[in-house]
């Protein structure tokens, strides 16, 4: 386990003060003081606070307020130091210096026109506003320089000439499926049993579309 003046990770901090509630409460209900609540309440704070004191690197004896200054502190420091700032910069300062660079990261990210450390924030929406419209002007086949109205113009003609392109495909297979007419077939029986030539019956294919001339 870590020791007081060591921070440790937050998943060692959670173990840790677990660990010495755990003991402070059972050491309480084994003493002849398990009735008094007000002293658990005692001895809990006064393990908690050391235990945090010796983290943030203040006085064993600290209170809560000097314990809350000094993480306050570090914590600044710390985020002061990682953003490029001096040690002892104010919060205004460190949180302008972050704006910075996430500012100035998402211009260079997003390849803005010019300096990017001069890009403002409107300056990186409107181009990725006009990459964007780039793109799907691309897609469906637009100028470069085209606007919205144009991009969604075209958009709304392509599915409708989609649209119109299957349904007169689909019309004219029902037309190719139409069933046709069948030749006709003619029985002739003969009548007399000395007639010459063919007796019987006699087919004959007939196309009912065929015109008599």
């Amino acid at each position: 386990m870590s020791e007081n003046n060591t921070t440790p990770n937050p998943e060692e901090m959670g173990a840790r003060l677990d660990e010495e509630i755990k003991e402070t409460v059972e050491g309480w209900s084994d003493s002849s003081k398990k009735t008094d609540y007000d002293n658990l309440g005692r001895d809990l704070d006064d393990k908690l606070r050391r235990t945090i004191a010796g983290w943030v690197g203040a006085d064993g004896d600290a209170g809560w307020k000097e314990i809350g200054e000094q993480m306050d502190a570090s914590t600044r420091r710390a985020l002061a130091k990682w953003v490029g700032t001096e040690e002892n910069a104010d919060w205004s300062d460190i949180s302008g210096k972050m704006e910075f660079r996430t500012r100035s990261g998402v211009a260079r990210l997003v390849n803005v026109p010019g300096h990017e450390a001069e890009a403002s924030w409107s300056d990186i929406g409107a181009k990725v506003e006009h990459d964007v419209r780039g793109l799907v002007g691309g897609i469906v086949g637009t100028p470069d320089d085209a606007g919205w109205d144009t991009i969604a113009q075209k958009m709304v003609d392509k599915v409708r000439d989609v649209f119109g392109k299957k349904s007169h495909a689909g019309q004219s297979e029902e037309a190719s499926d139409a069933p046709r007419p069948r030749a006709g077939k003619v029985e002739i029986t003969g009548e007399d049993a000395t007639t010459t030539g063919p007796v019987g019956e006699v087919d004959l294919d007939i196309d009912p579309d065929a015109k008599l001339t």
